[in-house]
């Protein structure tokens, strides 16, 4: 019998591999941002978000690139964002020393040649830093880790002490950041094609190097054992000054790129946290941290994807989505890491003994806090449910599928068990979101008719409270409005003729959906009444 070739025996082997599983994962991101964005950016302005997702994907590629390099060749870079920030601050002063005047008018363009010779002079730093880089490595002993991590934090304070001493000799005085108004120069970056263009053929110059070239396989037998290349012929101290030296560079390059695009050259800000982003990009794309492994192509679409990540999270959450930006990329990262990398793991369970319980435990609470977060925000329009619950509904989820992934059902009963969790968690949903509040109005209504009041829902929307003419005072209006604070919009509260003072008038501050309240044949000032009006000006209140 002939035994069929691989490819032939398995049909969907081009799918597992890992760039059309990027692919798939990018689709799947932008579906769920065009559902869940409140303002359907991807469906009415597709050419604006195009625009913006190629060119921050561009810039963070082109400096990606440099990490999966050096990740291939076995090392790490953390200095990518400080190299940036240096750079960057290089690149402005080294204009403003030039071009003083210019550099200081709104109108005045910059010579060409000062341009091309600051942004040479910014490449050569670049250089300089990467030869810095595997001297400590190769020569003084230090570990990649140490000795980028001491550039990390030393560059960014050389940058600023270089700034404020060039602008204090430049024009007078000292300044943390170097404004740039030449509209030439800043084209470079808020144009999309030229970070594109230059991204995609830098892209395409370290692709033909790592898999065309003998200096590319160096760099792959030298990621994937240091001693072995050695023994083989390999200049192992030579691949790792190229490796670090690529790095610093495509580092500079996008310092240059990010002064334009952001105008302005401030070493306290600039490229802060962008190596945990390159590093991201190079292992969600396909680089294995322990060397040897990596692709061109799988860290361009590591570069897409974690850039359409980052914007469906600042779509989606809209209002401080920054804020969540760092743990989304190391989520990122972890999952990349646990899921992609390690292949020979995948089929060895993650949650097992006491340490995968506790696990378990942790990954269901951040997965909870995560919902109590954003859920509201999230689920805008389309559940009536509060953080807490949503917060308590994710969290019971997620551990009862990782219960599910801990334990050995095998086969049709893990099957079977699955789908019972998944209706589970489907009607503890609905119980949720319609038990809440309906236990909520009836408790609301049981307080008002304990008053000898009168709830109405109304069907189109809106709920009206009649405690006019009722046994009301101070005590019982705040327990009142603690329970109708839970019941959504309520927009009209008659309180006439009730024994309200002006000391619990204030307790109605919380119905911010309030838009009728009848205070007639009340004892109430007029001057409790006017700061009522200025703390709820949408409400019209009778007298």
């Amino acid at each position: 019998m002939v035994e069929l070739p691989t490819a032939h025996r398995d049909p969907f082997r081009f799918l597992r591999r890992h760039e059309p599983s990027l692919i798939l994962a990018i689709v799947a991101v932008i579906a769920l941002t065009a559902v869940f964005d409140s303002q359907h950016n991807y469906y009415n302005h597709p050419w604006t978000s195009c625009v913006q997702i190629a060119r921050q994907s561009s810039l963070l590629g082109i400096f990606a690139l440099g990490s999966a390099i050096v990740i291939i060749a076995g090392g790490i870079d953390l200095s990518s964002g400080s190299v940036i920030c240096f750079s960057g601050t290089i690149c402005a002063t080294l204009l403003l020393a030039l071009a003083p005047e210019q550099m200081q008018s709104r109108d005045a363009p910059i010579d060409l040649s000062i341009v091309a010779v600051a942004i040479t002079g910014t490449l050569i730093v670049g250089l300089l830093i990467g030869s810095l880089h595997a001297w400590l490595i190769t020569v003084v002993g230090l570990p990649p880790f140490v000795a980028t991590l001491a550039t990390l934090v030393g560059l960014r304070s050389f940058a600023r002490a270089i700034c404020e001493n060039v602008t204090e000799t430049a024009i007078g005085g000292r300044s943390t950041q170097i404004q740039i108004f030449d509209a030439r120069f800043r084209y470079l970056a808020t144009s999309v094609w030229i970070p594109a263009v230059l991204f995609l053929g830098l892209a395409a110059v370290a692709w033909v190097l790592l898999s065309k070239t003998v200096l590319g396989r160096h760099l792959y037998a030298l990621g994937g054992n240091e001693e072995a290349a050695r023994l083989s012929g390999v200049r192992v101290d030579r691949m790792k000054w190229f490796a670090y030296c690529a790095s610093a560079v495509l580092s500079s390059i996008a310092g240059i790129l990010y002064i334009c695009e952001v105008s302005v050259a401030e070493p306290q800000t600039l490229g802060r946290g962008y190596e945990l982003n390159s590093i991201a990009a190079a292992v969600v794309g396909g680089c294995s941290l322990q060397g040897g492994v990596g692709t061109v192509p799988g860290t361009v679409l590591g570069a897409l994807f974690l850039r359409i990540v980052i914007d469906g999270v600042a779509k989606i959450i809209k209002t401080g989505a920054d804020v969540y930006e760092g743990l989304i990329v190391g989520v990122v990262v972890v999952f990349a890491v646990a899921f992609s990398q390690t292949g020979e793991r995948r089929r060895t369970p993650f949650l097992t003994g006491g340490l995968g319980l506790v696990a378990a435990v942790n990954l269901s609470l951040m997965a909870g806090a995560m919902a109590l977060l954003v859920g509201p925000t999230l689920l805008e329009g389309k559940t009536s449910l509060e953080g807490t619950y949503l917060g308590l509904w994710t969290a019971a989820s997620v551990f009862a599928a990782l219960a599910l992934l801990r334990s050995g059902l095998r086969g049709i009963f893990r099957l079977l068990t699955a789908g019972l969790l998944a209706i589970g968690a489907v009607v503890f949903f609905l119980g949720l979101s319609y038990g809440v509040p309906a236990y909520r109005l009836h408790a609301a209504t049981s307080i008002v008719t304990s008053l000898g009041g009168k709830l109405t829902v109304d069907p189109q929307g809106g709920t009206t409270v009649d405690l006019s003419g009722t046994d009301l005072d101070d005590s019982s209006l705040k327990q009142l409005v603690e329970r109708l604070r839970s019941v959504p919009n309520v927009t009209r509260l008659s309180i006439a003729r009730t024994r309200v003072t002006d000391h619990g008038l204030p307790a109605i501050r919380p119905l911010i959906a309030l838009k009728r309240l009848d205070l007639s044949e009340t004892k109430l000032s007029r001057g409790a009444k006017t700061t009522l009006e200025r703390s709820l000006p949408d409400v019209d209140i009778v007298e």
